[in-house]
């Protein structure tokens, strides 16, 4: 939302040390942003340690995980030129080692050497994109260094990614490799994204679990009059306050480190990680391009969140709503067929078109792991009613 466009661009910055973002390939082929820059630094991931020497990322430095090769062939058949033919080790189970530990936002590497076994001439790593990564036009997934044999890999969201991994061997043959790689996640993540993420100004909002009041006021006339304790939205909940007290729904707060994401980094200037927590208002002036998120951490067992979409300018657009809890998406929630183009018919007026995506509920075992049921509201679109 805008609550006057005079806010300064708070932009989120993705501190990589590995270097900013390069081609980003997908798997139809395209190139996404090329950006040079940065070097040094470090980041954990799990993946071997990197020789601080320097060399060839595909030469030197680098060691593969052992044992997994227990079977599999290339699928290019025999190798021509007395080249032993590549192998495969490509399926994912429980907490594989090779891909174990891997968080949003963080930096992890993958090693080729660890899923495919034999001569290596060339490599080409590539990754799906989906959910909002496929939707935005600034997303902050990261796949650096493509064609080497050590991948960085940067996830910007705490669920399974899919990337594929293509060799081919100093022998002519080929093999390829269809990975499951798996997001650490922690607590409840939402996220809204929509197609005119660039021109059109939507809001995602929270609701407090414990009651329903009304997503505005009453006696409200619009929603910058509106806006109250009942949600977590950006003006109350993330990390620069617009107008409204910070709300406290008695969760605490979780270590300042926590935060240390591309995503809620602005918290770290606060000095507190704080539950529920928004990420920027993507309102083309703090943020432009970009999902907006919302992240709680430590919700209780039993507790049912709803998840609302408000279209704070009626510019046209077409929204989806993700839910990911420990690690998993929970519910996926595609845009509305009405109202068209999810406007309000003009003149605009009050609160315009107000979609209740869905109903979460959490589910904590005595480990602590949180698990979510996420469901569709039934008759969930309204125009200009606040009700819950």
């Amino acid at each position: 939302m805008s609550l006057g466009r005079a806010w300064a661009f708070l932009g989120v910055s993705l501190a990589l040390g590995c270097g900013a973002r390069s081609d980003l390939w997908t798997e139809d082929g395209s190139v996404g942003a090329d950006d040079s820059g940065g070097t040094g630094g470090s980041a954990t991931g799990g993946f071997g340690a990197i020789d601080g020497s320097g060399g060839d990322l595909e030469t030197g430095g680098f060691v593969g995980v052992g044992g997994f090769f227990t079977g599999g062939s290339s699928t290019g058949g025999n190798s021509t030129g007395g080249q032993p033919p590549l192998r495969t080790s490509c399926e994912l189970t429980g907490d594989d080692p090779r891909v174990a530990g891997i968080r949003p936002d963080e930096i992890a590497w993958l090693d080729a050497a660890d899923f495919v076994a034999g001569d290596v001439a060339t490599y080409h790593w590539s990754v799906q994109m989906e959910d909002c990564d496929a939707v935005v036009s600034n997303t902050e997934i990261l796949l650096q260094g493509e064609r080497t044999r050590i991948v960085t890999f940067q996830p910007s969201r705490p669920a399974i990614y899919h990337l594929t991994l293509d060799v081919v061997g100093k022998g002519g043959d080929t093999a390829s490799c269809k990975l499951n790689v798996p997001v650490e996640g922690i607590g409840m993540r939402v996220e809204l994204c929509w197609d005119t993420s660039t021109s059109t100004d939507l809001d995602l909002y929270l609701h407090n679990p414990n009651h329903q009041a009304r997503w505005f006021s009453l006696g409200s006339s619009d929603v910058i009059s509106g806006l109250n304790g009942a949600t977590c939205n950006t003006s109350n909940c993330a990390a620069a306050l617009r107008g409204l007290p910070r709300i406290n729904w008695g969760y605490a707060d979780s270590p300042l480190g926590a935060c240390n994401t591309a995503a809620f980094d602005g918290f770290l200037s606060i000095g507190r990680c704080p539950n529920p927590r928004a990420a920027d208002d993507n309102n083309q002036s703090i943020a432009n391009g970009t999902a907006e998120r919302m992240q709680l951490d430590n919700p209780h067992d039993g507790q049912t969140f709803r998840v609302m979409a408000q279209n704070f300018d009626n510019g046209p657009a077409q929204p989806h709503v993700f839910v990911y809890c420990g690690g998993e998406r929970a519910g996926a929630f595609q845009a509305p067929a009405q109202p068209p183009n999810f406007m309000e018919p003009l003149p605009q007026t009050g609160f315009g078109v107000m979609w209740r995506a869905t109903d979460v509920t959490t589910h904590v075992d005595s480990n602590g792991d949180v698990t979510c049921t996420a469901v569709p509201v039934v008759n969930g679109v309204t125009i200009d009613d606040t009700r819950y």
